[in-house]
């Protein structure tokens, strides 16, 4: 749900604070039908809005891919500059052989390639060798699906496997409740549903519930789904896991910058006080945020 200015450092941030939230959200259930799905040997990876690159490192973890060749595209050049030296430091690490490569690096037997691109544009002139899986962790839900889904299927070969994940679907909790709560997700949320970015619609508020009917539409309907929900809360000590308390800071300032601007929509003083509660809880170890989202696995058209 979440939507940064890419080329800042607290993008950076956010995005490794989130690895760990998300390490616990993906779908269990749905990553098992990925490796069945995946084919063997070397296969060919397309990550779109590949970001940091730690997916692809949680992959390696995982033991879902080992060897062949695994593409990273993202539009923020300086974000994928960046994944070249989070990757080289995950993988010493763990003790992994990591070798830089003019286009990206090699770990291990597997070859990561970085592409600058953003989507859109990406999809119009894509003349590439196609992949053999395509990934899109907390992607769909920024972009215009039912626009950009015929595009991205035919960047796989026939009944290539793709493995779509952390699609926000509508609803977003806060513990403790405060009056403010329903007020300030609809507006945020009508946000999500009127978002431009580069020229074009950025996504919806309910992607993961209408991805069930793009898919099938597009003729790829889903062999696997499941919640994926981000569920972060502190230790009984009163502090968050890893980075996580900067990630819940991070998801208020995104709610606070998409509505200062619109008093038409919030109250700027609700704002103001809803915002200032959440900070105290936040500081104070106590506060809860649940996000509901779903993956997806399944295989395009063949």
């Amino acid at each position: 749900m979440t939507c940064f200015d890419e080329a800042s450092t607290s993008y950076v941030r956010y995005l490794g604070a989130k690895t760990t939230v998300d390490d616990r959200a993906l779908n269990r259930e749905v990553l098992a039908e990925l490796r069945r799905l995946m084919p063997a040997g070397a296969p060919r990876v397309l990550e779109v809005g590949a970001g940091l690159g730690t997916m692809v490192a949680r992959l390696l973890d995982w033991g879902v891919v080992g060897a062949g060749e695994y593409v990273l595209l993202d539009a923020d050049r300086q974000l994928l500059d960046g994944s070249r030296q989070w990757l080289r430091d995950w993988a010493t690490a763990r003790g992994v052989r990591s070798d830089p490569r003019p286009d990206g690096l090699r770990v291990g037997d597997l070859r990561v390639r970085f592409v600058h691109a953003e989507l859109g544009s990406y999809l119009e002139t894509a003349r590439g060798e196609l992949a053999d899986a395509l990934i899109a962790n907390a992607v769909l839900d920024l972009v215009d699906v039912p626009a950009v889904l015929p595009g991205l299927l035919r960047l796989l070969v026939p009944g290539g496997v793709y493995w779509f994940t952390i699609n926000y679907d509508g609803e977003s909790i806060f513990v403790p409740g405060h009056p403010y709560d329903d007020q300030i997700m609809r507006a945020y949320h009508r946000d999500m549903d009127e978002r431009v970015r580069y020229g074009r619609p950025a996504g919806e508020s309910r992607t993961g519930r209408r991805l069930f009917h793009h898919l099938a539409a597009a003729g790829a309907p889903v062999l696997a789904a499941g919640s994926s929900d981000w569920v972060v809360y502190p230790a009984p000590d009163g502090n968050y896991p890893a980075d996580e308390a900067y990630f819940l800071r991070s998801i208020l300032n995104t709610i606070r910058d998409a509505l200062r601007s619109r008093p038409d929509r919030v109250e700027p003083a609700q704002l103001a006080d809803w915002l200032a509660v959440r900070g105290r809880q936040l500081a104070a170890g106590e506060l809860v945020y649940i996000a509901h989202q779903l993956d997806f696995a399944g295989r395009s058209p063949s």
